[in-house]
């Protein structure tokens, strides 16, 4: 009886990996790959402007952009591009490039794209913004969004 407990947890820990494999996952794209894709084959945009310290970002990434519903939307009908708001990273993007004022990631300090993209609102954290096929925006939401609230987000 001890024994096949052991064996059993052991079974467990060895094949729980396997259950993920082969879950699709959002396509997340850079700024400068979005500018070529949008290029060649015009689509709408999903920006997700976040930080490491939000425990909303973090909530949305693990919990609402991994259903499988919500992956399929948007790999089918948008590029998807993830900002951390207060990177320190150069960030070339619509023939020009963001420079941050420092070459240290610093909590308050945000990324001059997350500001420009953000349009003159406050920086709030998570920050979904829905672009159109022209990146014109189309839409913005400022809190952290639940799967359906998402979903009628996306349509």
């Amino acid at each position: 009886m001890k024994y096949c407990r052991k064996i059993s947890m052991l079974l467990i820990a060895l094949f729980y990996p396997l259950l993920h494999f082969g879950q699709e996952r959002i396509n997340w794209v850079s700024f400068e790959q979005l500018d070529s894709l949008l290029a060649v084959e015009p689509r709408e945009t999903l920006i997700f402007i976040h930080t490491d310290w939000c425990s909303y970002c973090r909530k949305m990434e693990r919990e609402i952009f991994t259903k499988q519903n919500l992956v399929t939307v948007i790999n089918k009908n948008y590029y998807a591009v993830s900002l951390d708001a207060e990177s320190a990273q150069e960030i070339t993007f619509d023939q020009s490039v963001w420079k941050p004022k420092s070459n240290k990631k610093r909590t308050g300090q945000h990324h001059p794209l997350a500001l420009a993209l953000l349009n003159g609102k406050q920086m709030v954290f998570p920050s979904l913004l829905r672009f159109d096929k022209e990146f014109r925006l189309k839409n913005i939401q400022q809190k952290y969004l639940n799967s359906k609230e998402l979903n009628d987000f996306l349509e």
